[in-house]
């Protein structure tokens, strides 16, 4: 067999903080599969001939964390899509989450694998590697359907291929945006009317507003615990959110307002200004004190007695939070706000996926495929309108009818007697989470958008300014070793800084000297790395 090189596996950089760029590099020699030759080789041009069901094994993105079914084999859309597809697919879960990992330094690959997004190099470096085909040609002869998505959105298609125009992967499709805008800033109706308050759009209202729930027994218990902005401990930061107001972010790379360059949020001057005023409210007992050493666990206990005013994280907190609270507190009611506007004089959003219909992750046919025909049709079946549908809503008459034109979910999903909606609802398909598929609005927004306010959280959050937020972008093997060299030091460093400041355990004073020592860290270098990509993905045709 012949032997590939196999690249070092470096760290991955992020992008953003819900979006993670892989990285790739070069490094020793290892054992790889003999690849047939790139996009529509012989072996890629012939279909199967036998009469029954053709084998296929897939290798998935996620484990079922589910009551009703115990994995994908089990729900009956891709029970479907088998049927329809004549195709009997054996799936592969990863297990522990390092599946993926062994099982490319073992050489044997399924036919289909969805590739983590996390991971070293991402689907450009499989490629590169001889590991995934090329698919363009593949896609042209044998799926109309994932054909007809790139030619009607061709916007879609620059998220989709590589610089080189290389296409790879089927992966994931938001063509309607607003089932994206899924994050932002939350707080507490109820407490801002019992002030008779009016929700803060700007940096200073909120500061006002963060001061009102500090000083006022906003629980009535008589005792002062209120924490006027709570911080979940995972990447959606609630004191990170902040930063956009300032025309930055946090804690990674962006766009410039000013310049439309590629810049390093903490880099800029602008992070002065904003860490100074998070700690400002921190030393004012605005933020919880405790924000550094949370997990998601301990905010969720406190917000249940009854004492964060506003937080920043995803939509489903306040369908959550307001089934938990409101039986003990009637008036109960989270609302989503718009990003605050402060000096950089825009609502800019800091939803690090609000550019990208695509995520970085997908479905790729690997160079072992004994049958590439079959394997694309599959997938083009699956992103498909039928695939798609079957993978949204599941099956028509069981998990979903059709009332006036519109799909609605039925009984057996919303008042299942023995599982909740969100696990009955997998006996079926899998609306809320996405693989190979164009993902659904109205299935999404059937058990993320519960209440109205929501929905007017999702709204207001889709109409943020997103001009700061870089596009998912793909690097060199150079370029990534490069980076993942730079980014280990810089991203720990800045980090620990960015906490330093915002505590006071660093004097704002000696911003000049941290951002010397990013100098020193070759952060500049890094920056030109990422504008150079940025331009390569511009010029994507």
């Amino acid at each position: 067999m012949k032997r590939r090189k196999l690249w070092t596996l470096v760290s991955c950089i992020s992008i953003a903080a819900t979006a993670l760029v892989g990285c790739s590099a070069g490094g020793s020699e290892g054992g790889g599969a003999a690849a047939p030759s790139q996009d529509s080789g012989a072996g890629a041009e012939k279909q199967t001939e036998q009469q029954g069901p053709v084998e296929l094994s897939f290798f998935m993105n996620t484990n079922m964390e589910a009551k009703a079914v115990k994995g994908f084999e089990e729900i009956e859309a891709y029970k479907e899509i088998q049927k329809r597809t004549n195709t009997k697919i054996n799936f592969q879960l990863p297990g522990d989450g390092t599946q993926f990992n062994i099982m490319m330094a073992s050489g044997t690959y399924p036919d289909i694998m969805f590739v983590p997004r996390n991971y070293p190099g991402g689907i450009e470096r499989l490629v590169q590697e001889g590991i995934a085909l090329k698919l363009n040609d593949l896609i042209e002869e044998h799926a109309p359907n994932y054909k007809k998505i790139l030619d009607e959105h061709p916007d879609i298609k620059k998220q989709i291929m590589m610089d080189d125009g290389t296409i790879a992967k089927f992966p994931q499709i938001d063509i309607d945006m607003h089932r994206i805008a899924y994050s932002g800033h939350i707080i507490r109706e109820d407490w801002l009317n019992k002030l008779n308050l009016q929700a803060p759009t700007t940096i200073d209202e909120w500061y006002a507003v963060l001061k009102a729930f500090k000083e006022n027994d906003m629980n009535g218990n008589g005792v002062a615990d209120e924490i006027p902005l709570g911080e979940r401990g995972d990447s959606l930061s609630s004191i990170s959110a902040f930063a956009t107001s300032y025309g930055i972010l946090a804690n990674t790379f962006h766009i410039h307002p000013q310049t439309g360059k590629v810049t390093y949020g903490p880099y800029e001057p602008a992070f002065k200004d904003y860490v100074t005023t998070m700690n400002a409210w921190y030393e004012e007992g605005l933020i919880d004190s405790e924000f550094a050493a949370l997990d998601k666990k301990a905010f969720e206990a406190k917000f249940a007695n009854n004492t964060i005013g506003s937080y920043a994280a995803v939509i489903s907190g306040i369908n959550n939070f307001k089934n938990l609270m409101q039986g003990q507190i009637p008036d109960f009611k989270l609302i989503g706000l718009s990003p605050p506007i402060g000096p950089a004089g825009k609502s800019y959003s800091g939803h690090t996926q609000m550019v990208q219909n695509v995520p970085l992750d997908g479905a790729v046919i690997s160079s072992q495929a004994k049958d590439p025909v079959a394997a694309i049709k599959l997938l083009d079946f699956m992103i498909g309108p039928e695939g798609s549908d079957l993978q949204n809503w599941g099956i028509e008459g069981k998990s979903y009818v059709v009332e006036n034109g519109k799909k609605k979910f039925t009984d057996e999903v919303f008042n299942h007697p023995d599982f909740s909606p969100s696990d009955a609802v997998k006996k079926y398909a899998l609306p809320t989470s996405g693989m190979v598929k164009v993902m659904s609005f109205d299935a999404w927004a059937s058990f993320e958008l519960k209440y109205p306010e929501a929905a007017e959280a999702n709204k207001k959050w889709f109409e943020a300014d997103r001009s700061l937020l870089l596009p998912a972008l793909t690097f060199t093997g150079e370029e990534s070793q490069t980076l993942g060299s730079i980014m280990s030091e810089v991203e720990t460093y800045s980090r620990e800084m960015w906490v330093k400041f915002v505590m006071g355990n660093e004097p704002i004073e000696n911003y000049d000297q941290f951002r010397g020592t990013l100098t020193k860290m070759r952060i500049e270098e890094a920056i030109a790395i990422y504008q150079t990509a940025y331009e390569r993905f511009q010029n994507r045709k």
